[in-house]
């Protein structure tokens, strides 16, 4: 019997014990990991790696860079739409006013965060005899405006873009 033929013999004898001695685990863990690193090897000489021509390569760094320039755009609006605005405080909450609507609307500072240019309907507040009452809106936020677009109404979709109240100079 060539070495070969023992060793299947021994494989379907290892198979029908449940319980194993050291050497024989030995050989599994062996066989086992034989079998893995010949999977590795042709799966490392499977892969094809592509060689890519200059233009190629120039393509993909003008891609890559028009990527970053549009998340740098994106932060930088986003920063402009927040920096340098008035901040109020009713109570423990902390607001943005917004200028140029028909009455006095705030928002909560950290609502703005949540805003993207899927509309949702947020909660805005304004003011009657001291106290703060609240009303939805449908809001979004346009990536290329510093603008918060705004609809009164939820069912007739119309938005106006409107801007938080600038921070007062102090004099």
């Amino acid at each position: 019997m060539d070495k070969e033929s023992i060793e299947y013999i021994e494989i379907i004898d290892i198979e029908a014990k449940e319980i194993y001695s050291a050497e024989e685990k030995q050989y599994i863990l062996e066989r086992v990991n034989t079998e893995r690193l010949l999977q590795q090897k042709t799966e490392r000489k499977s892969k094809t790696y592509e060689n890519y021509t200059k233009a190629d390569k120039r393509d993909i760094l003008k891609e890559l860079n028009e990527k970053r320039l549009d998340a740098q755009k994106l932060e930088l609006i986003k920063k402009k739409r927040t920096e340098k605005k008035q901040i109020y405080q009713f109570g423990i909450k902390v607001f943005y006013k917004f200028s140029h609507m028909s009455r006095e609307y705030y928002i909560e500072v950290n609502e703005v965060k949540k805003l993207s240019s899927r509309p949702m309907i947020m909660t805005l507040y304004y003011k009657i005899f001291g106290e703060l009452k609240k009303k939805d809106f449908l809001m979004k936020v346009e990536i290329y405006s510093d603008k918060f677009f705004i609809s009164d109404d939820i069912l007739r979709v119309y938005f106006k873009g409107y801007t938080l109240e600038r921070e007062r100079a102090v004099v």
